[in-house]
Protein backbone atom coordinates (compact mmCIF):
# COMPACT_ATOMS: atom_id res chain seq x y z
CA UNK A 1 0.00 0.00 0.00
CA UNK A 2 1.39 3.41 -0.98
CA UNK A 3 1.40 6.51 1.17
CA UNK A 4 -1.11 8.33 -1.06
CA UNK A 5 -4.81 7.99 -1.69
CA UNK A 6 -6.03 6.19 -4.81
CA UNK A 7 -7.28 8.48 -7.61
CA UNK A 8 -10.96 7.93 -6.75
CA UNK A 9 -10.58 8.96 -3.11
CA UNK A 10 -8.08 11.71 -3.98
CA UNK A 11 -10.58 13.24 -6.39
CA UNK A 12 -13.30 13.00 -3.74
CA UNK A 13 -11.03 14.66 -1.16
CA UNK A 14 -10.37 17.59 -3.51
CA UNK A 15 -14.06 17.90 -4.31
CA UNK A 16 -14.94 18.06 -0.60
CA UNK A 17 -12.32 20.79 -0.08
CA UNK A 18 -13.73 22.75 -3.02
CA UNK A 19 -17.26 22.48 -1.54
CA UNK A 20 -16.09 23.93 1.77
CA UNK A 21 -16.12 20.69 3.79
CA UNK A 22 -13.59 21.10 6.66
CA UNK A 23 -11.28 18.20 5.77
CA UNK A 24 -7.56 18.65 6.24
CA UNK A 25 -4.23 16.92 6.49
CA UNK A 26 -5.30 14.75 9.42
CA UNK A 27 -8.32 13.45 7.46
CA UNK A 28 -6.11 12.70 4.45
CA UNK A 29 -3.66 10.71 6.59
CA UNK A 30 -6.54 8.87 8.28
CA UNK A 31 -7.69 7.71 4.85
CA UNK A 32 -4.21 6.47 3.94
CA UNK A 33 -3.89 4.64 7.27
CA UNK A 34 -7.34 3.05 6.93
CA UNK A 35 -6.47 1.72 3.47
CA UNK A 36 -3.16 0.38 4.78
CA UNK A 37 -5.01 -1.52 7.51
CA UNK A 38 -7.32 -3.15 4.95
CA UNK A 39 -10.46 -1.05 5.21
CA UNK A 40 -12.33 -0.10 2.06
CA UNK A 41 -11.01 -3.08 0.05
CA UNK A 42 -13.06 -5.13 -2.37
CA UNK A 43 -15.43 -2.85 -4.27
CA UNK A 44 -16.66 0.72 -4.65
CA UNK A 45 -19.30 0.23 -1.96
CA UNK A 46 -16.56 -0.47 0.59
CA UNK A 47 -14.67 2.67 -0.51
CA UNK A 48 -17.86 4.68 -0.29
CA UNK A 49 -18.56 3.45 3.25
CA UNK A 50 -14.98 4.21 4.27
CA UNK A 51 -15.09 7.75 2.87
CA UNK A 52 -18.46 8.39 4.51
CA UNK A 53 -17.19 7.15 7.88
CA UNK A 54 -13.97 9.20 7.73
CA UNK A 55 -15.07 12.45 6.10
CA UNK A 56 -18.86 12.64 6.45
CA UNK A 57 -19.69 14.48 9.66
CA UNK A 58 -23.20 15.53 8.70
CA UNK A 59 -26.02 14.31 6.49
CA UNK A 60 -25.19 16.92 3.85
CA UNK A 61 -21.53 15.86 3.70
CA UNK A 62 -22.53 12.20 3.41
CA UNK A 63 -24.87 13.12 0.56
CA UNK A 64 -21.96 14.86 -1.20
CA UNK A 65 -19.86 11.71 -0.85
CA UNK A 66 -22.73 9.57 -2.13
CA UNK A 67 -23.26 11.77 -5.17
CA UNK A 68 -19.55 11.59 -5.98
CA UNK A 69 -19.67 7.79 -6.20
CA UNK A 70 -22.98 7.83 -8.09
CA UNK A 71 -21.84 10.33 -10.73
CA UNK A 72 -18.50 8.67 -11.51
CA UNK A 73 -19.08 5.48 -13.53
CA UNK A 74 -17.11 2.37 -12.57
CA UNK A 75 -14.02 1.73 -14.72
CA UNK A 76 -14.21 -0.63 -17.66
CA UNK A 77 -13.38 -4.27 -16.88
CA UNK A 78 -10.88 -4.50 -19.75
CA UNK A 79 -9.01 -1.50 -18.40
CA UNK A 80 -8.79 -3.09 -14.96
CA UNK A 81 -7.51 -6.32 -16.49
CA UNK A 82 -4.82 -4.44 -18.44
CA UNK A 83 -3.68 -2.62 -15.30
CA UNK A 84 -3.58 -5.90 -13.34
CA UNK A 85 -1.50 -7.59 -16.07
CA UNK A 86 0.96 -4.67 -16.04
CA UNK A 87 1.28 -4.82 -12.26
CA UNK A 88 1.81 -8.59 -12.35
CA UNK A 89 4.55 -8.21 -14.97
CA UNK A 90 6.27 -5.53 -12.89
CA UNK A 91 6.08 -7.72 -9.76
CA UNK A 92 7.58 -10.64 -11.71
CA UNK A 93 10.48 -8.46 -12.86
CA UNK A 94 11.09 -7.31 -9.30
CA UNK A 95 11.04 -10.90 -7.96
CA UNK A 96 13.52 -11.97 -10.65
CA UNK A 97 15.91 -9.17 -9.71
CA UNK A 98 15.73 -10.13 -6.05
CA UNK A 99 16.32 -13.83 -6.85
CA UNK A 100 19.55 -13.12 -8.81
CA UNK A 101 21.73 -10.92 -6.56
CA UNK A 102 24.87 -11.82 -8.51
CA UNK A 103 23.65 -9.84 -11.49
CA UNK A 104 23.16 -6.83 -9.27
CA UNK A 105 26.71 -7.06 -7.88
CA UNK A 106 28.35 -7.21 -11.29
CA UNK A 107 26.33 -4.35 -12.74
CA UNK A 108 28.54 -1.27 -13.32
CA UNK A 109 27.76 1.80 -11.27
CA UNK A 110 25.74 4.39 -13.11
CA UNK A 111 27.35 7.80 -13.36
CA UNK A 112 25.79 10.67 -11.49
CA UNK A 113 23.67 13.26 -13.30
CA UNK A 114 26.51 15.76 -12.88
CA UNK A 115 28.76 13.65 -15.11
CA UNK A 116 26.26 13.71 -17.92
CA UNK A 117 25.55 9.93 -17.85
CA UNK A 118 22.24 8.16 -17.49
CA UNK A 119 20.28 8.20 -14.25
CA UNK A 120 20.08 4.98 -12.18
CA UNK A 121 17.52 2.67 -13.73
CA UNK A 122 17.73 4.33 -17.16
CA UNK A 123 18.37 2.32 -20.32
CA UNK A 124 21.99 2.06 -21.55
CA UNK A 125 22.87 4.91 -23.81
CA UNK A 126 19.97 7.03 -22.65
CA UNK A 127 20.52 10.66 -21.68
CA UNK A 128 18.95 12.45 -18.78
CA UNK A 129 16.17 14.89 -19.60
CA UNK A 130 16.74 17.71 -17.15
CA UNK A 131 13.85 19.79 -18.50
CA UNK A 132 11.43 18.25 -15.99
CA UNK A 133 13.71 19.07 -13.06
CA UNK A 134 14.14 22.61 -14.32
CA UNK A 135 10.39 22.99 -14.87
CA UNK A 136 9.79 22.10 -11.22
CA UNK A 137 11.59 25.24 -10.12
CA UNK A 138 9.23 28.12 -9.39
CA UNK A 139 10.24 31.60 -10.52
CA UNK A 140 9.55 34.20 -7.87
CA UNK A 141 8.97 37.82 -8.78
CA UNK A 142 8.42 40.84 -6.55
CA UNK A 143 5.61 43.27 -7.17
CA UNK A 144 6.67 46.80 -7.93
CA UNK A 145 6.75 49.14 -4.96
CA UNK A 146 6.04 52.84 -4.71
CA UNK A 147 6.69 55.44 -2.05
CA UNK A 148 4.72 54.68 1.09
CA UNK A 149 3.25 51.43 -0.22
CA UNK A 150 5.13 49.15 2.18
CA UNK A 151 7.10 45.96 1.57
CA UNK A 152 6.42 44.26 -1.80
CA UNK A 153 5.17 40.71 -1.39
CA UNK A 154 6.87 37.91 -3.42
CA UNK A 155 4.56 36.23 -5.90
CA UNK A 156 4.99 33.18 -8.11
CA UNK A 157 5.53 34.11 -11.75
CA UNK A 158 4.24 30.67 -12.80
CA UNK A 159 2.85 27.65 -11.00
CA UNK A 160 5.59 25.07 -10.31
CA UNK A 161 5.10 21.60 -11.77
CA UNK A 162 5.16 19.45 -8.65
CA UNK A 163 3.92 15.88 -8.77
CA UNK A 164 2.82 15.84 -5.12
CA UNK A 165 -0.35 17.11 -3.50
CA UNK A 166 -0.34 19.29 -0.41
CA UNK A 167 -3.38 20.27 1.63
CA UNK A 168 -2.55 23.40 3.64
CA UNK A 169 -4.79 24.61 6.44
CA UNK A 170 -4.32 28.20 7.65
CA UNK A 171 -3.49 28.58 11.33
CA UNK A 172 -4.91 31.90 12.60
CA UNK A 173 -3.25 33.76 15.45
CA UNK A 174 -6.50 33.47 17.39
CA UNK A 175 -9.89 32.03 16.44
CA UNK A 176 -13.01 34.24 16.09
CA UNK A 177 -14.58 32.46 19.07
CA UNK A 178 -11.60 33.14 21.35
CA UNK A 179 -11.51 36.73 20.14
CA UNK A 180 -15.22 37.13 20.96
CA UNK A 181 -14.55 35.81 24.48
CA UNK A 182 -11.83 38.46 24.87
CA UNK A 183 -14.23 41.20 23.79
CA UNK A 184 -16.75 40.06 26.39
CA UNK A 185 -14.05 40.57 28.99
CA UNK A 186 -14.04 44.22 27.96
CA UNK A 187 -17.04 45.44 29.96
CA UNK A 188 -18.18 48.72 31.51
CA UNK A 189 -21.44 47.97 33.26
CA UNK A 190 -23.84 50.89 33.61
CA UNK A 191 -27.55 51.17 34.31
CA UNK A 192 -29.72 52.86 31.75
CA UNK A 193 -33.03 52.27 30.05
CA UNK A 194 -36.46 51.37 31.48
CA UNK A 195 -36.76 50.58 35.18
CA UNK A 196 -37.50 46.86 35.07
CA UNK A 197 -35.25 45.44 37.82
CA UNK A 198 -36.30 45.49 41.47
CA UNK A 199 -34.03 47.49 43.80
CA UNK A 200 -34.24 45.50 47.01
CA UNK A 201 -32.33 47.96 49.22
CA UNK A 202 -34.36 50.95 48.02
CA UNK A 203 -37.59 48.97 48.44
CA UNK A 204 -36.76 48.14 52.09
CA UNK A 205 -35.85 51.77 52.82
CA UNK A 206 -39.13 52.94 51.31
CA UNK A 207 -41.05 50.35 53.38
CA UNK A 208 -39.34 51.46 56.60
CA UNK A 209 -39.88 55.15 55.84
CA UNK A 210 -43.53 54.99 54.84
CA UNK A 211 -44.66 51.93 56.76
CA UNK A 212 -46.72 50.99 53.74
CA UNK A 213 -45.44 49.91 50.36
CA UNK A 214 -47.70 50.24 47.36
CA UNK A 215 -45.20 48.90 44.83
CA UNK A 216 -41.48 47.94 44.79
CA UNK A 217 -38.79 50.40 43.78
CA UNK A 218 -37.28 49.48 40.39
CA UNK A 219 -34.14 50.50 38.57
CA UNK A 220 -32.67 50.00 35.06
CA UNK A 221 -30.81 46.79 34.33
CA UNK A 222 -27.05 46.74 33.98
CA UNK A 223 -25.70 46.61 30.43
CA UNK A 224 -22.32 46.84 28.77
CA UNK A 225 -21.62 50.42 27.71
CA UNK A 226 -18.05 49.75 26.47
CA UNK A 227 -17.27 51.29 23.10
CA UNK A 228 -14.28 50.55 20.89
CA UNK A 229 -12.62 51.96 17.77
CA UNK A 230 -10.08 49.74 15.97
CA UNK A 231 -7.66 51.24 13.46
CA UNK A 232 -5.95 48.51 11.41
CA UNK A 233 -3.02 48.83 9.04
CA UNK A 234 -3.88 47.44 5.58
CA UNK A 235 -0.57 48.20 3.87
CA UNK A 236 1.28 45.48 1.87
CA UNK A 237 3.61 44.75 4.79
CA UNK A 238 0.55 43.60 6.77
CA UNK A 239 -0.54 41.08 4.12
CA UNK A 240 0.61 38.05 6.19
CA UNK A 241 -1.76 39.15 8.97
CA UNK A 242 -4.83 39.79 6.82
CA UNK A 243 -6.51 36.67 8.35
CA UNK A 244 -6.10 38.22 11.81
CA UNK A 245 -7.72 41.44 10.62
CA UNK A 246 -10.58 39.36 9.19
CA UNK A 247 -10.90 37.66 12.59
CA UNK A 248 -11.17 41.06 14.25
CA UNK A 249 -13.95 42.09 11.87
CA UNK A 250 -15.85 38.80 12.31
CA UNK A 251 -15.59 38.76 16.12
CA UNK A 252 -16.73 42.32 16.84
CA UNK A 253 -20.48 41.58 16.41
CA UNK A 254 -20.08 38.65 18.83
CA UNK A 255 -18.44 40.73 21.57
CA UNK A 256 -21.68 42.33 22.87
CA UNK A 257 -20.10 45.75 22.98
CA UNK A 258 -22.26 48.84 23.05
CA UNK A 259 -20.56 50.08 19.89
CA UNK A 260 -17.55 48.92 17.92
CA UNK A 261 -16.13 50.00 14.58
CA UNK A 262 -13.16 48.89 12.50
CA UNK A 263 -11.39 51.34 10.18
CA UNK A 264 -8.29 50.86 8.02
CA UNK A 265 -5.29 52.99 7.07
CA UNK A 266 -2.17 52.65 4.94
CA UNK A 267 1.11 52.55 6.94
CA UNK A 268 0.00 55.29 9.35
CA UNK A 269 -3.29 57.07 10.14
CA UNK A 270 -3.20 60.15 7.98
CA UNK A 271 -6.06 62.48 7.08
CA UNK A 272 -8.38 59.71 5.89
CA UNK A 273 -9.49 56.35 7.21
CA UNK A 274 -11.15 53.64 5.12
CA UNK A 275 -14.08 51.28 5.60
CA UNK A 276 -12.52 48.23 3.88
CA UNK A 277 -9.06 46.61 3.87
CA UNK A 278 -8.86 47.47 0.16
CA UNK A 279 -8.82 51.13 1.25
CA UNK A 280 -12.23 51.97 -0.19
CA UNK A 281 -14.87 54.40 1.11
CA UNK A 282 -12.62 57.04 2.68
CA UNK A 283 -13.77 59.20 5.59
CA UNK A 284 -12.16 62.11 7.34
CA UNK A 285 -9.99 60.89 10.21
CA UNK A 286 -10.91 63.63 12.66
CA UNK A 287 -14.59 63.03 12.03
CA UNK A 288 -14.17 59.35 12.94
CA UNK A 289 -12.28 60.26 16.11
CA UNK A 290 -14.93 62.76 17.21
CA UNK A 291 -17.70 60.25 16.56
CA UNK A 292 -16.08 57.75 18.93
CA UNK A 293 -14.96 60.24 21.59
CA UNK A 294 -14.91 58.62 25.02
CA UNK A 295 -14.43 55.10 23.63
CA UNK A 296 -11.26 52.98 23.76
CA UNK A 297 -8.77 52.95 20.88
CA UNK A 298 -6.99 49.87 19.52
CA UNK A 299 -4.36 50.25 16.78
CA UNK A 300 -3.09 47.19 14.86
CA UNK A 301 0.05 47.69 12.78
CA UNK A 302 3.61 46.42 12.41
CA UNK A 303 4.74 50.09 12.53
CA UNK A 304 7.56 49.43 10.08
CA UNK A 305 9.08 46.50 11.99
CA UNK A 306 8.17 43.98 9.26
CA UNK A 307 10.58 45.75 6.91
CA UNK A 308 13.17 46.37 9.62
CA UNK A 309 13.41 50.02 8.58
CA UNK A 310 13.74 53.17 10.63
CA UNK A 311 11.71 56.16 9.42
CA UNK A 312 11.96 58.99 11.94
CA UNK A 313 9.50 61.15 10.04
CA UNK A 314 6.88 58.41 10.21
CA UNK A 315 7.56 57.97 13.92
CA UNK A 316 7.10 61.70 14.61
CA UNK A 317 3.88 61.86 12.56
CA UNK A 318 2.52 58.80 14.35
CA UNK A 319 3.41 60.30 17.73
CA UNK A 320 1.51 63.47 16.80
CA UNK A 321 -1.52 61.40 15.83
CA UNK A 322 -1.43 59.48 19.12
CA UNK A 323 -1.16 62.73 21.08
CA UNK A 324 -4.25 64.06 19.29
CA UNK A 325 -6.10 60.77 19.78
CA UNK A 326 -5.51 60.81 23.54
CA UNK A 327 -7.76 63.87 23.71
CA UNK A 328 -10.67 61.74 22.48
CA UNK A 329 -9.85 58.33 23.97
CA UNK A 330 -9.19 57.72 27.68
CA UNK A 331 -7.42 54.41 26.98
CA UNK A 332 -5.47 53.18 23.96
CA UNK A 333 -3.31 50.17 23.02
CA UNK A 334 -1.13 49.40 20.01
CA UNK A 335 -0.94 45.73 18.89
CA UNK A 336 2.08 44.79 16.79
CA UNK A 337 2.03 41.35 15.08
CA UNK A 338 5.84 41.27 14.93
CA UNK A 339 7.65 39.89 18.01
CA UNK A 340 9.05 42.50 20.39
CA UNK A 341 12.66 41.53 19.66
CA UNK A 342 12.17 42.79 16.09
CA UNK A 343 11.16 46.31 17.16
CA UNK A 344 14.61 47.55 18.16
CA UNK A 345 16.19 49.87 15.61
CA UNK A 346 12.93 50.28 13.64
CA UNK A 347 10.10 52.81 13.56
CA UNK A 348 8.15 50.54 15.89
CA UNK A 349 10.86 50.90 18.54
CA UNK A 350 10.41 54.68 18.57
CA UNK A 351 6.60 54.48 18.66
CA UNK A 352 6.72 51.91 21.47
CA UNK A 353 8.38 54.52 23.72
CA UNK A 354 5.48 56.91 23.18
CA UNK A 355 2.36 57.50 25.28
CA UNK A 356 0.48 54.44 23.95
CA UNK A 357 1.70 51.00 25.10
CA UNK A 358 2.70 48.64 22.28
CA UNK A 359 2.17 44.89 22.76
CA UNK A 360 2.87 41.86 20.56
CA UNK A 361 -0.07 39.71 19.51
CA UNK A 362 -0.29 36.56 21.61
CA UNK A 363 -2.75 35.21 24.17
CA UNK A 364 -1.21 36.78 27.33
CA UNK A 365 -0.72 40.18 25.72
CA UNK A 366 -4.22 40.19 24.25
CA UNK A 367 -5.57 39.75 27.78
CA UNK A 368 -3.32 42.55 28.96
CA UNK A 369 -4.53 44.77 26.12
CA UNK A 370 -8.16 44.23 27.14
CA UNK A 371 -7.31 45.11 30.73
CA UNK A 372 -5.62 48.33 29.57
CA UNK A 373 -8.67 49.24 27.51
CA UNK A 374 -10.82 48.70 30.61
CA UNK A 375 -8.64 51.14 32.51
CA UNK A 376 -6.76 48.49 34.52
CA UNK A 377 -3.07 49.25 34.05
Amino acid sequence: MTDTLPPLLLGLFRELKADGVPVGTRDYLDGVEALRLGFGQGDRAALRDLASALWGRSDEERRLIGRWFDVLPPPDGALIATIDDELDARDATTDQAIASPAAATTRPAAPTPASGGPMPGAAPGATVDTSAAQAARARVSFAATREGSGLPIPRLASAPQIGEDYVLNPQPLISPRDMAVLWRRYRRSTRHGPRTEMDLAATLRERCRRGLLCRPVCRPRRSNSARLLILADASPSMDPWRPFLATLAASLPLGRLARAELRYFNNQPRRQLYATPNLDEPEDRDEVLRRHAGAALLVVSDAGSARGALNRRRALQTADFLADARRFFPSAVWLNPMPARRWAGTTAGLIAHGPVPMLPIDAPNLLRAIDILRGTK
